[in-house]
């Protein structure tokens, strides 16, 4: 599988897992690390904004029509890994209720354990939290960043659909198989340094 291919998509395509350098340099630090991150991003939230993060599930559905798949994961997927949970979230402050990212997942369900996948599917814990629950090793790789506008994003946030959002597509790999794509959007104004 080719996994920095060109594709018909506006995006800053990665090479030895790191963004380029014209868009790092505009963003705040805290915003460098979501971007570059190998860790979970829930716990970083969680460290910075000083409160537990919960998840808000928008949309999820075990999807066995490829066509059906977001076309920046189902590029880098095969029709034989279906079914693919497609699924959409928000991480949000438990207290504050305010939404800090949109994550949007493509996860191959044959790769991943039945009790992951149970609570994958019944619980509403960040993905993190299930692969450190089940000492689930990990790998990632990042496939694209980009800042665009927020368009139809911009409602879980509370901006405009002109403002810009920052956004990360990463492969997950577990046993040396590709388990999930998950791609993790924020608007440019959150974190920003002070």
């Amino acid at each position: 599988m080719e996994f920095f291919r060109k594709s018909r998509f506006d995006c800053q395509y990665m090479t030895h897992q790191s963004p380029k350098k014209d868009l790092l340099k505009v963003l705040s630090n805290f915003q460098r690390l979501l971007l570059v991150t190998d860790g979970t991003v829930t716990e970083l939230l969680e460290q910075y904004l000083q409160e537990p993060i919960q998840v808000h599930k928008l949309y999820e559905k075990i999807e066995d029509d490829f066509t059906q798949l977001p076309v920046s994961h189902a590029e880098y997927l095969s029709f034989d890994q279906v079914p693919i949970l497609k699924r959409e979230v928000l991480l949000q402050g438990a207290s504050s209720r305010k939404n800090w990212i949109y994550a949007e997942s493509s996860i191959v369900l044959n790769h991943l354990s039945q009790n992951f996948r149970t609570d994958l599917l019944a619980s509403l814990q960040p993905i993190g939290k299930l692969w450190a629950k089940y000492r689930t090793e990990t790998y990632k790789t990042l496939l694209c960043a980009e800042k665009k506008p927020a368009k139809h994003l911009a409602d879980h946030f509370d901006i405009q659909a002109q403002d810009q959002v920052i956004s990360r597509t990463y492969g997950v790999y577990s046993n040396q198989k590709l388990t999930m794509l998950i791609t993790e959007v924020f608007p440019e104004k959150f974190f920003a340094d002070q």
